[in-house]
């Protein structure tokens, strides 16, 4: 991250349990239309992961901290 450069937080946890879901949002210096995209991404590639017949719909990724 550059200095001056304001981190950008977006967190999203979905909590389900037998009849219940529940969730919960965090954001930090993202706009709600950033939130939307992230959003947007996220349903796009959970569908590309299913047309292309994969279990592991999710992905995930190791935060970097030497950045």
């Amino acid at each position: 991250m550059k200095m001056g450069e304001e981190q950008k937080i977006f967190l999203l946890r979905v909590d389900v349990t037998s009849n219940n879901i529940q969730t919960s949002m965090k954001t930090q210096n993202v706009t709600p239309q950033e939130v939307i995209g992230f959003l947007e991404m996220a349903k796009d590639q959970i569908l590309d992961n299913l047309k292309q017949g994969r279990k592991d719909i999710f992905q995930a990724f190791k935060k970097d901290d030497d950045k």
